[in-house]
């Protein structure tokens, strides 16, 4: 999948954005959900990704967080909401189509490994 693509397939699940601001807005959610993913996961993540995925992929990766204490998903819509300047159902809106779009972007067995690896109630993003 290309990045125009990934990106089309977000924008799909949020055309109430405009369509830079839901790219840019993408790059920011992956990014702030592959904080809380391992990096090894996260690189092996890029490499089934587009180039300009794989780079947000991996900043957040490299930025891991190192508490073993979850984040809940509550607290990833405020951080998402900060980042990205979004109300909040836009936020919600976004996370979501984001991990649907990367489920499907990946293979299954490493979109399960993902799921797997997510803290807490973040996996549900994953799994819904």
């Amino acid at each position: 999948m290309q990045t125009d693509r990934f990106i089309a397939r977000v924008y799909e699940g949020c055309p109430q954005l405009d369509p830079d601001v839901a790219h840019q807005s993408t790059l920011i959610a992956l990014d702030a959900l592959c904080e809380h993913l391992p990096k090894g996961q996260t690189q092996d993540m890029a490499a089934q990704l587009p180039d300009e995925i794989a780079d947000a992929v991996i900043a957040g990766g490299n930025r891991a967080e190192t508490t073993d204490v979850p984040v809940s998903l509550e607290e990833f819509y405020y951080k998402l909401m900060f980042r990205t300047e979004l109300e909040e159902a836009d936020a919600r809106m976004l996370a979501r189509s984001v991990a649907r779009t990367l489920d499907h972007a990946l293979s299954e067995g490493e979109a399960k490994n993902t799921e797997l690896d997510l803290p807490g109630e973040l996996a549900d993003l994953l799994s819904d």
